[in-house]
């Protein structure tokens, strides 16, 4: 125990118990008297013991976010024919321009029958079986008629396009269907096929070329004499094979190679898309086609054959893309012909296929083919 005196006070700290005795001094104490003694006990505080890991908060349940409803599909827009700009310059009535008809002489071959030692300038188109004449001649594609007239023998109409060709249909019969000044539409019809009184077989003269009259063709100053030359619209339609320049070069362009390579006009900013189709003849060269991975070239001159593909008359194919050789091609016979479809088939996978192939009814003077025959023609 231990004694402690504090303002008068007497403070007894009993050990072990916790607790303190106040012991209030009497006024007047007395040597024999015993003090009162109040005993107050202090109640200890117990402390919970300290925990080694504080605990961790309990995060509160989340919610995931709820995703916002999917917008409803988009119809896509079913494709549609793209607008044609060129096609063939001959047909029949009702039928697809070209079907029945074939080249037996292509630009820039020699047809030594008729005129040796030259280059035809143009295409010659006859009917596969029958007589040519009466035949209908259309409009390759607009434009304006610049030109009617002429003995070529029959008449010859010159149509201006826009895209800064001509083109020139000859060996008409004199009853035409159109005027100077007037605007045609592709496929418009121009005239029918001549009957003539000579020898010749009856057929279309078919050129595009770049000029109306240009010097040294059918200008002011001819380089040669033909019938048709000093500031004569048609033109000679040949070309000697000794002179330096090509058809080519004087303006004139392989006919086939243009119609095709520009056969559907520039598509408007649109998203309606849009496909160009082919159909089989009523006559095709054979019966199917080999269907290949590429175009033969001399990269690659002999692709793989993955399909074939059948040559139905009247069956339609839907093109992918066109393959075309120069429109200002440097050839010189049928062999020089590039037209090449890359088609849809009908399991959904597509490949190449060959829209035409050299027709050897006539040669040039070196044995190579001068005409042409279609396997495909663009559909209107």
């Amino acid at each position: 125990m231990k004694v402690f005196l504090i303002s008068g006070w007497m403070f007894l700290l009993l050990a072990g118990c916790g607790a303190a005795v106040a012991v209030e001094p009497s006024a007047t104490p007395a040597a024999t008297s015993t003090a009162a003694v109040v005993v107050t006990r202090v109640p200890r505080t117990v402390l919970p013991a300290p925990s080694a890991t504080p605990p961790v908060p309990t995060a509160p349940p989340t919610t995931p976010p709820t995703a916002p409803p999917a917008p409803p599909p988009t119809a896509t827009p079913a494709p549609v024919q793209a607008e044609a700009a060129y096609s063939y310059p001959i047909g029949q009535a009702g039928q697809v321009p070209g079907d029945g008809f074939y080249m037996r002489h292509g630009y820039a071959v020699e047809n030594t029958w008729f005129n040796p030692n030259h280059w035809h300038a143009g295409e010659d188109w006859y009917r596969i079986d029958g007589d040519t004449a009466g035949a209908e001649v259309y409009a390759v594609a607009a434009g304006e008629v610049v030109y009617v007239g002429a003995n070529y023998p029959g008449r010859v109409v010159i149509v201006a396009h826009p895209d800064g060709l001509y083109s020139m249909y000859g060996h008409l019969d004199p009853a035409v269907a159109v005027q100077v000044g007037q605007q045609v539409a592709r496929g418009q019809l121009l005239g029918t096929v001549l009957r003539r009184g000579d020898s010749v077989p009856n057929h279309l003269h078919f050129e595009v070329r770049t000029f109306y009259t240009t010097t040294e063709v059918n200008g002011a100053a001819p380089r040669y004499p033909f019938r048709c030359g000093v500031n004569c619209p048609p033109g000679p339609g040949y070309w000697p094979i000794a002179d330096p320049n090509h058809p080519s070069d004087m303006g004139w362009r392989n006919a086939t190679h243009v119609l095709n390579n520009r056969a559907v006009a520039p598509a408007a900013p649109s998203d309606q898309p849009t496909y160009r189709a082919v159909v089989v003849p009523a006559q095709p060269i054979r019966d199917r086609l080999p269907v290949l991975d590429a175009v033969p070239s001399a990269e690659n001159p002999a692709p793989q054959q993955v399909a074939e593909l059948m040559l139905t008359p009247g069956t339609r194919y839907t093109v992918l893309e066109t393959r075309t050789g120069p429109e200002d091609s440097r050839e010189t016979s049928a062999l020089g012909y590039l037209l090449w479809y890359r088609v849809q088939l009908p399991d959904g996978s597509a490949g190449w296929v060959a829209a035409l192939e050299p027709f050897s009814q006539d040669t040039g003077s070196d044995g190579r083919p001068s005409g042409i025959r279609f396997n495909l023609l663009p559909a209107p």
